[in-house]
């Protein structure tokens, strides 16, 4: 039976706990599940990362892939391998946004080149589907090379070399090309649209008048001038670990559903794979589209699980459900459902969407781990690795996290991704923050190379940036950095719980107070079956005290301690706010309990050291709240 999904709520009651009601759940793999939270409802968020109130954000060069469009359309990666999409559609797209202004168009303006004579429902399909293609084909390269958004597409102009460009503004590229009188533009692209051949009419006599004049401003070059070499390409290869897990996307149910929720099923099954792959080294296989290319299934018979979406709209309301099934047999492993309103649904960045997502990437992570468990030798294999060494770090103890250094180091050295070296400079945090480990001199010096070698690795994983930032943030102090590979995270993926809580971390540390408790409660949100739940709500304690909202920091404190007690962070901010309350019983016990955990909190510079806050002020109130105390 599928439950109503219940407005978001806030409530205060007379013991200053906050209680919050979620989006009701059902599962057909056990029993529903009612969840309670101690937290604010989320009521809007910070703004966007790329919305015209937020700084632009400075971030390096880092070329990762070549485009050829001069001749045969070509695509290359990092280590020169061709990885030219075989459909097509999918090299006109390119083709499209390589010659547009600024590299992007308007998923409008494509579709009107791409499928003219397809509906408007059919035609957003159809480029949904391609651009599922080209993330499944790219990998890790898609993030890599594009932006995508409800509105628009674009071809990042900072990762993609293409030709046509570097010709504008240097000459000698035109020469190093070895382009000749012949050379067509887009050689051979064929794609049965009368809107995109006469597209292609227009750009190919627009470049025929532009290769006049070079040829004319290459004759006038001193013969001794010798083309200088084509950029270098930053290495980009996604070295496939020796096992991993392969999934398909069956085709979507879709009942009662109109024009303007018809895209709701795909938007979900897709955040769920984007989130999945953060993590897990995986092999996607999409069939939801029988009359697609073949070529991308050739392997697909090694399928080990299935994903599914099936989409309800009676009238104003909406009820998704997601199936996770085993493909040896078929069997349904579970079904998730959740019931909202179109509006909620439609709404831009909706919580409802984002965190049944989340509850859904989570639950499938688990069963990962579950099912993997008994081929554990001495360490996890990599399509879990990264999950166990995150989980493994919050433990809380030292045993724990040298055993997930040592597992992020052995993986590292089988892979290119980035992401295990980028989860070592995490794991310091824990040093600095939790007193776990030894953490020396030398071993900053290497965390800081860590960290910024990382990024030349994958920069374009939201998990990575987000355990880069908090390195460079918490532990350096390196707040703006910190900054722009946050707000890249969430632009990358907006979906992540763990993004919004270093996000909010980072704002916290820098004073914007505000826009860190709501990002602050849009993790809380997400990550409510996270195993990593407990330290969002501490985040939200966090961001609660520096707003002076004690009461409900002091309920999220205590329950993010109930789920981890011995998270010295939540304890800290329990101290602080029962003593602002004056609650000194309280605030005693509690203060008693963080000695046991880090006896040296005793010392005020070490006080200064844990909470690590910019702002001096705000550093010595929350000290000075303490000190009849310590």
């Amino acid at each position: 039976m599928l439950l109503n999904t219940k407005p978001l709520e806030y409530a205060l009651n007379v013991n200053g706990k906050s209680s919050f009601s979620q989006p009701s759940l059902s599962s057909t793999g056990g029993a529903c599940a009612a969840i309670t939270r101690t937290h604010t409802s989320p009521s809007s968020l910070p703004n966007a990362p790329d919305s015209p109130h937020t700084r632009s954000m400075p971030t390096p060069t880092q070329i990762v892939a070549k485009l050829f469009v001069i001749g045969p359309l070509r695509l290359s990666d990092g280590a020169g391998n061709t990885v030219t999409p075989r459909s097509k559609k999918a090299c006109a797209l390119l083709a499209l946004l390589a010659l547009a202004p600024r590299c992007q168009r308007t998923r409008v303006w494509l579709r009107d080149k791409l499928w003219s004579e397809s509906c408007e429902r059919k035609s957003s399909t159809s480029l949904r589907q391609l651009l599922f293609e080209l993330r499944r084909d790219l990998g890790g390269l898609f993030d890599a090379m594009f932006e995508v958004d409800r509105h628009a597409i674009m071809l990042r102009r900072d990762a993609v070399w293409i030709d046509i460009r570097n010709i504008e503004t240097d000459i000698n590229t035109f020469t190093a090309l070895r382009v000749t009188a012949e050379t067509d533009l887009l050689e051979g692209i064929d794609v049965a649209d009368e809107e995109f051949e006469d597209w292609l009419l227009l750009e190919r006599q627009a470049w025929r008048n532009r290769a006049a004049d070079l040829f004319e401003q290459v004759a006038q070059l001193p013969h001794t001038a010798l083309p200088p070499e084509q950029p270098s390409v930053a290495a980009f290869s996604e070295t496939a670990p020796e096992a991993r897990l392969c999934v398909g996307v069956m085709p979507n149910i879709q009942q009662g559903c109109g024009a303007d929720t018809a895209f709701i099923a795909d938007h979900l099954v897709e955040g769920i794979v984007q989130n999945l792959r953060e993590l897990h080294p995986l092999d996607i296989y999409d069939l939801r589209d029988s009359s697609g290319p073949s070529d991308g299934l050739l392997s697909a018979g090694n399928t080990d699980y299935l994903l599914r979406v099936r989409a309800l709209q009676i009238r104003h309301s909406l009820t998704l459900t997601f199936f996770f099934y085993s493909a040896k047999n078929m069997a349904l492993e579970w079904s998730q459902s959740i019931q909202t309103s179109v509006n909620e649904a439609l709404t831009y960045d909706s919580y409802v969407l984002a965190g049944f997502i989340n509850q859904n990437v989570d639950r499938i992570s688990r069963h990962f781990e579950r099912r993997l468990k008994s081929d554990f030798t001495e360490q996890p294999k990599p399509m879990v690795a990264a999950m166990s060494a995150l989980n493994m770090m919050f433990r809380l103890d030292d045993r724990a996290l040298e055993n997930a250094e040592a597992m992020l180091r052995d993986h590292a050295d089988k892979t290119s991704s980035g992401l295990f070296d980028a989860m070592r400079a995490y794991a310091t945090s824990f040093k600095v923050g939790e007193n776990l480990g030894v953490l020396g001199p030398r071993d900053v010096n290497a965390t800081d190379a860590l960290a910024r070698g990382a990024l030349s690795g994958n920069p374009f994983n939201s998990i990575s940036l987000a355990c880069l930032a908090h390195a460079m943030g918490y532990v350096f102090h390196e707040h703006g950095l910190a900054s722009d590979l946050l707000e890249k995270a969430l632009r990358l993926n907006p979906n992540q719980a763990f993004v919004w809580d270093h996000y909010a971390l980072n704002r916290m540390y820098v004073g914007d107070f505000e826009a860190a408790h709501k990002a602050a409660e849009r993790a809380v949100y997400l990550g409510s079956f996270s195993p990593l739940s407990y330290s969002y709500d501490t985040t939200l304690a966090m961001t609660s005290t520096m707003l002076g909202r004690n009461q409900l920091a002091i309920a999220s404190s205590r329950n993010a301690l109930r789920k981890q007690p011995k998270f010295a962070a939540a304890m800290r901010y329990l101290l602080v706010n029962l003593s602002r309350l004056d609650r000194e019983d309280e605030a005693r016990s509690t203060y008693e309990t963080l000695l046991l955990r880090d006896p040296d909190f005793a010392d005020p510079e070490v006080q200064k050291a844990r909470f690590r806050l910019v702002q001096k002020g705000t550093e010595t109130d929350l000290i000075s709240t303490i000190k009849k105390f310590t």
